[in-house]
C-alpha cells in the first residue's frame, strides 16, 4: 500500500487484498483507491469514522481518480460499503 498526502488529503493506493488503513489524525480527508483485477479504480472515502464508497461506478484512469477527489463534496453522505 502506498500513501500520498496532497493539501491535507491522504490518498491510499491499494490492491484488493489489502485491508483499509487507519487514517492519520492530521489528515482532514482520507481516500482509498482500489485497483481491481480488471484494471478499474474504485474510490472510497473515510467518513464519520468508517470507510464508505465515494463513487458507485469504477474509474478508468488516475486522472479520473484525482478529479473525483478534487471535486468530491462532503455535503451528502456517501454510500456505506
Amino acid at each position: 500500500m502506498r500513501r500520498v498526502t496532497i493539501m491535507g488529503q491522504a490518498i491510499f493506493f491499494m490492491n484488493e487484498n489489502e485491508a483499509y488503513p487507519a487514517p492519520d489524525r492530521d489528515s482532514s480527508q482520507s481516500f482509498a483507491v482500489w485497483l481491481d483485477e480488471e484494471g478499474q479504480y474504485w474510490l472510497d472515502v473515510h467518513y464519520q469514522r468508517e470507510w464508505r464508497r465515494a463513487i458507485l461506478e469504477p474509474l478508468s484512469s488516475f486522472e479520473e481518480v484525482f478529479e473525483a477527489i478534487k471535486d468530491y463534496d462532503f455535503g451528502e453522505p456517501p454510500k456505506k460499503r
